[in-house]
C-alpha cells in the first residue's frame, strides 16, 4: 500500500469520525487482555496505526534500527485505557527481527502458593524426623 493510499484512509477516518464520540479502552488480567470500543474509537485507533505505517517510509533508519513513533491518543479517556503509549517502527522483515520470549509475570498469589507449598514440605520432613527419633527412643 502506498503512502498516498494510506493518506486517503487517514483523511477519510478523520473526516467521518469524531473524537468526542469515540470510545476505546482495554482490559488486562493475568490470563489475557482485550480491546474494547465503539466504531469511532476503533477506527480512530486504527488511524494512528496507519499513521505509524506511513511514517516508516518518511524516516531514515540505520540498519537493524527501530524508531519510536508517538501517536496521538489524547482522545482516549483514562490513562489505563490505552496499553500503547508509543509505537516502535522498523523497516526490518519479521524473519530479520530477533524474537524475545517474555515469561509470564508471576503475581503475588503464585509466589505465596510456592512459599506455602515449600513450608508445608519442610514442616512434613521435620515432623517425620522427629517421629523417627521418638520411635527409636521408645524401642531402645
Amino acid at each position: 500500500m502506498t503512502n498516498e493510499e494510506l493518506e486517503k484512509f487517514i483523511k477519510k477516518i478523520e473526516k467521518e469520525y469524531s473524537e468526542s464520540e469515540a470510545y476505546f479502552g482495554s482490559e488486562f488480567n493475568s490470563d489475557f487482555g482485550f480491546a474494547k470500543g465503539n466504531k469511532s474509537g476503533l477506527l480512530l485507533y486504527a488511524k494512528e496505526l496507519l499513521k505509524a505505517a506511513r511514517e516508516i517510509d518518511k524516516r531514515k533508519f540505520e540498519e537493524g534500527e527501530m524508531e519510536v513513533y508517538n501517536p496521538n491518543f489524547k482522545w482516549i479517556k483514562g490513562i489505563d485505557e490505552n496499553p500503547f503509549r508509543y509505537i516502535k517502527i522498523t523497516k526490518q522483515l519479521s524473519s530479520e527481527i530477533e524474537r524475545k520470549t517474555y515469561s509470564e509475570k508471576e503475581n503475588w498469589k503464585d509466589k505465596l502458593l510456592g512459599i506455602g507449598c515449600t513450608a508445608v514440605i519442610v514442616f512434613a520432613i521435620i515432623l517425620t524426623i522427629i517421629g523417627l527419633v521418638t520411635s527409636f527412643k521408645w524401642l531402645f
